[in-house]
Parts: C-alpha cells; sequence; structure tokens
C-alpha cells in the first residue's frame, strides 16, 4: 500500500508550482484589475502624510477583491518603508473572526504572536495595539475581509473604534485606517457616527469578469502553475467560456487546477478539453441522468453526434456542420431518418437551453462566420457513453 502512495506521490507532474493555483496565491501583476489599484492608490495617498483613510470594496464572489487588497497594501508598506514611514498590515478574515475581541486578537497577533487569547476586554485589547503602533512610531492598516459577518455577530463597535483611534491617543495621533471588504453594500450596515468616518466616494465597486478577462487570467496562471506546452490553447478557451457564466475567477481557477489533476492522474502530457470537461463535471455539474432521459430520440441523437465530434477530434468546440455531418450518419446507425436542417438547429436550440451544450460565434482562425459548439458540462466520452445506454 505504501509503494502506492510513493508512487503517485513521486510521480512526474505536469504542475511545476501548485502555489499559482491557490485561491490564497497573489501573482505580481494582477490581469485586467489596474483601475482598481490605481483608485486605491489615490485614496490612499494620504497614509503617506500620515492621514488615516477608510475605504470600502464590494462586488461579487471572485471578482478579486481579497487578492487586490493584498496586492495594494503590501505595495504601499513596501513603499512607505522606502519613504522612512512604517505602515503595519495586518488582515483579518472575519468569517474566522466574527467578534470585536477575535478580530482584535488576530490584529495584535500580528505584533505579539504570544498575546493571550483570554483575559482583556475590548477596551484593554485596543490600548495595547496603541503601546505596540507607538513603540513602532507605525500606523495601521487593517483590512477586514467578509465585514459583513462581523457587523452582522458584533455591530460597528470595533470599526467605530478603529476609526476613531487617534482620538483616544491625546499624547500621540496615531493613524489607523480601514479597508472594509464584502459582497454585499455594508455601508447601511454600519451605524451613523461609525458610518460618518467613511466618505460615500471611497467605495471600489468591482464588475464580474467577462469572459476575455478570465481568458487572461487563466492564460497567466497556466504560464505560472505548469511546464510549457502541457495546456491546450483550446483549453483555456474553455475554462474562459465555462466560468463567463458567473463571472467568476476563482471558478476558473479551480477548473484549471482539477484539469491539471485530471491530466496528472492519467500520466498524460498535456490538459485536453476532455480533462476541462471532467473538472467542471466535479466541480459544478448540471447535467443529471433524469435530464437526459427528458430528451426525446432525435435530441438525444444531436446530443450523441455532438459528443462523438468532440471525442473523436480531441477538441473543446465542433461546428454546427460538422455536427449535422455526424448527426446524419448517427440517424443511418439507429435505422433511422435524419430530420431537416431547421429541425436539428431546434434541436440544437433545446438542448442548449436544458443546460448540455453552449453555443458560440467562431472568432478569429475561422473562416467566415459558424457557430461553435463546446459541450462544458460533462466529459465527452461520458455523454456518448450514457446516450448509447439510452438509445439502446
Amino acid at each position: 500500500m505504501s509503494s502506492i502512495i510513493e508512487d503517485e506521490l513521486l510521480s512526474s507532474t505536469i504542475i511545476k508550482k501548485p502555489l499559482a493555483l491557490d485561491f490564497d496565491y497573489v501573482p505580481d501583476e494582477l490581469v485586467h484589475r489596474d483601475e482598481q489599484l490605481k483608485f486605491l492608490a489615490q485614496m490612499f495617498k494620504p497614509l503617506l502624510s500620515n492621514v488615516s483613510q477608510n475605504v470600502v470594496i464590494k462586488g461579487p464572489v471572485g471578482t478579486g477583491k481579497t487578492v487586490i487588497a493584498k496586492k495594494f497594501c503590501n505595495s504601499i508598506t513596501n513603499i512607505s518603508r522606502k519613504q522612512g514611514k512604517i505602515i503595519e498590515y495586518v488582515h483579518i478574515n472575519c468569517r474566522k473572526r466574527s467578534t470585536d475581541s477575535m478580530a482584535l486578537l488576530g490584529i495584535l497577533n500580528h505584533f505579539d504572536s504570544r498575546f493571550p487569547d483570554r483575559g482583556f476586554s475590548v477596551q484593554e485589547m485596543i490600548q495595547v495595539l496603541g503601546k505596540q503602533l507607538l513603540k513602532r512610531n507605525a500606523q495601521l492598516l487593517v483590512v477586514l475581509d467578509e465585514a459583513d459577518a462581523l457587523l452582522k455577530k458584533s455591530g460597528s463597535n470595533l470599526i467605530y473604534n478603529l476609526t476613531r483611534f487617534s482620538d483616544e491617543s491625546s499624547m500621540q495621533k496615531i493613524p489607523v485606517s480601514i479597508l472594509l471588504i464584502s459582497q454585499k453594500d455594508i455601508l447601511p450596515m454600519l451605524d451613523s457616527a461609525s458610518l460618518s468616518t467613511f466618505k460615500r466616494s471611497n467605495v471600489l465597486s468591482l464588475d464580474k469578469y467577462t469572459r476575455d478577462e478570465l481568458y487572461g487570467i487563466v492564460k497567466q496562471r497556466v504560464n505560472l502553475a505548469f511546464h510549457r506546452r502541457t495546456v491546450d490553447d483550446s483549453s483555456i478557451d474553455l475554462i474562459a467560456d465555462i466560468a463567463s457564466d458567473w463571472g467568476d475567477a476563482r471558478f476558473a481557477i479551480e477548473i484549471l487546477w482539477k484539469a491539471g489533476i485530471s491530466a496528472d492522474h492519467q500520466h498524460t502530457q498535456v490538459v485536453t478539453p476532455e480533462h476541462v470537461r471532467a473538472a467542471k463535471a466535479d466541480t459544478y455539474s448540471v447535467v443529471t441522468e433524469t435530464k437526459l432521459k427528458n430528451l426525446e430520440r432525435h435530441q438525444l441523437f444531436t446530443l450523441y453526434s455532438i459528443a462523438k465530434r468532440l471525442k473523436k477530434d480531441q477538441t473543446a468546440y465542433v461546428n454546427t456542420g460538422d455536427a449535422e455531418k455526424t448527426y446524419a450518419v448517427t440517424c443511418e446507425q439507429y435505422n433511422e431518418k435524419p430530420r431537416t436542417h431547421t429541425m436539428f438547429w431546434n434541436y440544437i436550440k433545446e438542448i442548449e437551453a436544458a443546460g448540455f451544450i453552449n453555443i458560440k460565434l467562431s472568432g478569429k482562425g475561422h473562416l467566415g462566420t459558424t457557430q461553435l459548439i463546446s459541450l462544458p458540462d460533462i466529459p465527452a466520452e461520458i455523454v456518448s457513453n450514457k446516450v448509447e445506454e439510452l438509445l439502446k
């Protein structure tokens, strides 16, 4: 048994840097987020003059809120040090630390990893924090990630105390700045006293990534994480198409990672569209046996023909012309008369509406304009096998 484990652990892999596929990884360059980083730099510029600022980042899952915050905060701390100023940056996940005392303990652990986790009130912990900052002659930049979890459980007290930190230190001004991150608009969740410290214009709203932006992100992660020429361009295209339904970069990176694992498991040297389809089916599949059984016979022929063609050509897409030719051959195999082109196109639209396939217009590299069909949700081999069983 141990030899099986050892063989698998030490076998060759097409992934050279697994860390680059981790959700917490921060690349040197953030693809398609230059304007957002510039906005944060404009908002937090006063920190270089020891003036605190408070900013909110909001947006759906997978739009880069956390990675943007980490990238910017690491950059401003490095830049400030070159100017002889110290900005201490602390990142708190409020899902894990959803009370004032737990969040404060996380901040204090940044300065003293042995600080006791009980025995101090919130006010006493704030006083200790002040002493730590005075000792270092530093200001503080706190990121409260998923801040809505903290606000729901504990209200606005901690945010108020931190934003008014300088008011409490009569001996010396200690600037404390806050960056709140949430999927929701959390300003209405703040009480009036805390809200008064946030400017309405200091809100960075992130939109879902477009399909082309997701392609750029996946391409970057492929270059960072995989050995050269081990991921098909068509696989990157397919991942971008799949994730574009959600606009979610995390989802795209997860599919890429699982597709790489699938290729490694099969000991192949290239991540193909079939590996991507398997990764999508494993991550979030909308295809079920029941849905397949609800298709009528010629819809099954159409789906089978698409899967068969994709499997044969080992590609991410099949054009409608090739799919229709394979459909005609399939009908002959089952002693059925192929339906007209119009009917075939209706079947295509029906199985698309049921969630089995995606259709897009061809882009560069194709003569004229044609429709390209992909099977994003399940490996072509599995679809063809399941449909064959149903047709029997």
